[in-house]
């Protein structure tokens, strides 16, 4: 397969240096804009291939504020307690407090975000959790279910790797971001559509500091501190854009398994061995942020049932499971026979495809 042409790596100088920037996210619009733009900069990194005009009217905005426009608060009861944060509630406004650091304040029927905080990488962070939250509710909205897994394109179809969350994602895709032939569509959050369709959803990838990527200049890279899991060093997904895929029907479902010893290999199995691990990672979402701190009054289990969206993500995840070729890929401790044998799997699922 011919690659395309590598495209320039260098930071649009609109986005670099001004103080708003807009998404479209396949038509849910978000303006993030702030006092200062190194703020603006670092949410960019995060989304920068759904840069996009402003929309009349954007369906989410999001302010950041300084620490001294705090507002004050009045007496309230916590509604929620949640790992990042304690959420409050006074009428139509919501108020998410992060230990004191930063202060995210929802209203406008959760249209608006306002972001007060001085510490650069908490507000970069409640900020990044804001949009999937918003945008994974307009995909369920829009017949779209993201899946936790790892999103490839070989020969035209899509290979979905499901790991669980540290279970290596993030390896393999850089692993097949060198291989010839093998395109991305997610690290993380492939969509998945009812017609079997699996559509791309590039934003950044994460990766231990330190970690060499070649070919990826320095622009291309955020340090970031997060409130729970430790430092990251994010990559601009620009620098892979080159890689990405179009929208591909599914081909192939691997239920990734760790072993203590012996090769990785490939185990085919019936398709109705991808229900169980596409009702844990696409149905329920589990590894997927969903953002229930800003949206539920009670727990996870109330917002599934909500509007039958338990029912359409389990439909969307059968149509896929049934056009889909299903293996267990029992991974050894070795990660370069591991990525090895995930490569001759591709390389033998592209050929077959094209016999077809």
């Amino acid at each position: 397969m011919q690659e395309p042409p590598a495209r320039s790596l260098e930071k649009p100088t609109n986005i670099a240096d001004e103080r708003s920037v807009s998404f479209d996210f396949h038509g849910f619009h978000v303006l993030v804009r702030g006092e200062r733009p190194l703020p603006v900069s670092d949410i960019t990194t995060d989304f920068s291939l759904f840069v996009s005009p402003p929309a009349d009217r954007p369906d989410l905005e999001i302010v950041f504020r300084d620490d001294a426009s705090r507002p004050s608060l009045p007496r309230l009861q916590a509604a929620q307690h949640t790992p990042r944060n304690v959420v409050y509630r006074d009428g139509e406004r919501s108020f998410l407090d992060y230990g004191g650091r930063a202060l995210s304040v929802i209203s406008d029927g959760g249209r608006r975000c306002e972001i007060h905080s001085d510490d650069r990488h908490l507000a970069h962070e409640a900020a990044f959790l804001t949009v999937l939250s918003h945008v994974g509710g307009h995909f369920d909205r829009s017949g779209r279910t993201r899946v936790h897994a790892l999103g490839l394109e070989v020969g035209g179809r899509a290979v979905l790797l499901m790991l669980p969350s540290s279970g290596g994602k993030t390896t393999m895709a850089l692993r097949m971001l060198k291989t010839e032939g093998v395109r991305l569509l997610s690290e993380d959050s492939p969509l998945m559509r009812r017609d079997g369709s699996i559509e791309p959803f590039p934003i950044r990838i994460g990766v231990r500091p330190g970690t060499t990527i070649p070919q990826v200049p320095a622009s291309m890279k955020l340090d970031i501190e997060r409130m729970e899991f430790g430092p990251k060093t994010l990559i601009d997904m620009r620098a892979f854009e080159s890689r990405l895929s179009e929208p591909v029907p599914i081909g192939a479902i691997l239920i990734g398994k760790r072993f203590t010893a012996g090769d990785s290999r490939m185990v085919r199995l019936p398709r109705r061995a991808a229900i169980r691990p596409l009702i844990s990672d696409a149905v329920v979402g589990l590894g997927l942020y969903q953002g229930v701190e800003f949206v539920l009054q009670s727990s996870a289990m109330e917002l599934l049932g909500k509007g039958g969206l338990a029912l359409s993500r389990l439909r969307t995840a059968l149509a896929v499971a049934r056009r889909a070729e299903v293996h267990r890929f029992e991974m050894g401790p070795g990660v370069e026979q591991t990525g090895d044998a995930l490569v001759s799997f591709l390389r033998d699922f592209a050929a077959r495809g094209s016999k077809n």
